[in-house]
């Protein structure tokens, strides 16, 4: 399964010591990729002294370790991107609420975190199926 990891999401470990990536694997074995942008953002998040600036360090430090792939951007804003992909078969992570939005009603999958401790897949059953 292919997961596109945000910024926010990336920033989890850091902010509520949740392991993302253990947490991914519940939902298979997880290909994980990022955007350049992300990334970007993610720079820019990581300097000074802020708790979130040392969660985007620590961001940036896992998309290292975690061998995550960096896709290269088309150019549109991040969120709209995201969306994009998720219409091409990518899994978004996202803590951002109207990005989550947009894509469960596009009845696609999102990952995201509750209760400040563990993942969750939300997604709809296909037209046609069982509940």
């Amino acid at each position: 399964m292919k997961f596109l990891l945000d910024a926010n999401f990336l920033m989890i470990p850091g902010q509520f010591g949740v392991d993302i990536f253990s947490e991914l694997l519940k939902f298979g074995k997880p290909e994980l990729y990022t955007l350049d942008s992300v990334k970007k953002e993610l720079e820019r998040l990581s300097g000074g002294r802020s708790a979130d600036a040392r969660a985007a360090r620590l961001a940036l430090s896992l998309i290292e370790q975690k061998n995550v792939r960096v896709l290269r951007s088309s150019g549109l804003p991040v969120d709209r991107e995201l969306e994009a992909l998720s219409r091409k078969g990518y899994v978004v992570c996202t803590q951002d609420k109207h990005l989550k939005k947009r894509i469960f009603e596009g009845r696609r999958p999102v990952v995201t975190m509750r209760q400040k401790k563990y993942l969750t897949m939300l997604s709809l059953p296909l037209l046609g199926e069982d509940s």
